[in-house]
């Protein structure tokens, strides 16, 4: 989404029309403390909303700039947002250049995304979806070979087959969702329905005492605690 705010700021109104007319749809709407919101995928959680705010350099540089950047910093805790930023003004690479300096030397620097002409503005917000969901979704990628990787060993016996893995995995969210699920009667008996009787009975008896290598130590008490 975008803010109808934008259509009131003169340099930024050309822009508005470029998102309205780009081959992503962008829905305007009235947004609080920033230009720019997307979805982005996060890892056995809903989707994060990505924040951004657009501003001219000279703007930035403002009492009222630095202000805005400071809410945007306490909306999302620091993670996923970004300024896209107008070069403008005398030397403004000099400027942008000091700028960064600042913001790596705070506590919380926030990202700078450079554009030299507001004709930039639609191919730069589409890079930056596009950049964000696949950081996100490779890192949910790999979260979810490791989790299937840990599940496959979950056992008394032989390991899972792949099949059985997909499974386990499918009607779970995430590693202590799958843990958890011998807890109830209810999930026992949903492992034992998935995988049948004798398979599900193994992967319980792994959730509920642990592996035997550790149950036959003399002196070990195993406590289910994922």
């Amino acid at each position: 989404m975008f803010c109808s705010s934008l259509r009131k700021r003169r340099e930024w109104a050309p822009a508005v029309h470029s998102l309205t007319t780009s081959s992503s749809t962008w829905k305007e709407s009235n947004l609080e403390a920033c230009d720019i919101t997307f979805p982005v995928p996060v890892s056995n959680s809903p989707p994060a909303t990505f924040r951004a705010i657009v501003s001219s350099l000279s703007e930035l540089q403002s009492s009222e700039g630095k202000a805005r950047m400071a809410r945007l910093l306490l909306m999302n805790g620091g993670e996923h947002i970004a300024v896209i930023l107008l070069l403008d003004g005398y030397k403004p690479m000099e400027s942008f250049s000091r700028l960064q300096i600042e913001m790596l030397c705070s506590d919380c620097p926030i990202p700078m995304i450079p554009i030299s002409t507001t004709q930039d503005f639609a191919d730069c917000l589409e890079s930056l979806r596009r950049n964000c969901i696949r950081e996100n979704s490779a890192v949910n990628t790999e979260q979810r070979a490791t989790h299937k990787n840990l599940v496959c060993w979950c056992v008394e016996g032989k390991p899972l087959s792949r099949d059985q893995v997909n499974v386990l995995t499918g009607i779970s969210s995430g590693f202590r969702g799958f843990a958890d699920l011998y807890s109830s009667p209810g999930g026992r008996a949903t492992i034992c329905e998935y995988l049948g009787d004798s398979d599900g009975e193994r992967v319980v008896s792994f959730l509920s005492n642990g592996p035997p290598q550790v149950r036959k130590q003399p002196g070990v008490t195993y406590a289910h605690n994922v």
